[in-house]
């Protein structure tokens, strides 16, 4: 399925919960499911105009302002809820994720351990912080004392994203070792062909 098509149930399912503005959506999508989906201003306004003309959504007709602003608040239709549960009901399509990382690495031989080692280094940083915030939420989740069902599903997101972090973190100190190795090597065989 196309990117567009996945991002119409990602706001589909955003706006079950609660009518929200363009602003809104990209604010809640960051805050709850930013861990694994992410959706760019230029791709959530243009489909939720889409979305508007094929009925899955609706103008909330109560005017919303901020600031003195009036906003486009959007709320999910009969259509649109139908639409999202035949979409939660398919399979998930099989899908080849994109790794800038894992691309680098692989032809990291073009410019040596070194600059590989930095990549998993910045790499490990970056998920130690994602990691500490997702722990953070992780405990709020569980002592969340609240009777709403859709917490014990969203636990189960946050759960896999902890895991994955985790898994990243053991990946990345492997990795530092095999290159620190290969650089050791590297370095020892530069001097003998010196002598």
């Amino acid at each position: 399925m196309a990117r567009e098509s996945t991002c119409r149930f990602a706001i589909l399912g955003m706006l079950c919960r609660e009518p929200m503005s363009g602003y809104d959506l990209r604010s809640a999508i960051e805050r709850s499911v930013g861990h694994f989906w992410q959706e760019s201003y230029g791709n959530l306004y243009p489909t939720l105009e889409r979305m508007a003309e094929e009925r899955l959504v609706e103008l909330d007709p109560e005017e919303h302002s901020r600031g003195g602003r009036v906003r486009k608040v959007y709320r999910v239709t009969a259509t649109g809820r139908t639409a999202l549960a035949e979409w939660l009901r398919r399979p998930v399509l099989p899908h080849v994720e994109r790794n800038e990382l894992l691309l680098k690495l692989f032809f990291g031989a073009q410019v040596g351990p070194a600059d590989s080692l930095a990549q998993v280094e910045r790499s490990r940083a970056e998920a130690e912080g994602l990691l500490a915030a997702l722990r953070l939420i992780d405990e709020n989740v569980r002592h969340s004392r609240g009777d709403d069902p859709e917490l014990a599903y969203q636990h189960l997101s946050i759960r896999a994203g902890l895991h994955g972090l985790e898994a990243h973190l053991r990946w990345c100190d492997e990795a530092r070792e095999a290159l620190q190795r290969l650089e050791r090597t590297t370095v020892s065989t530069k001097k003998r062909k010196e002598r």
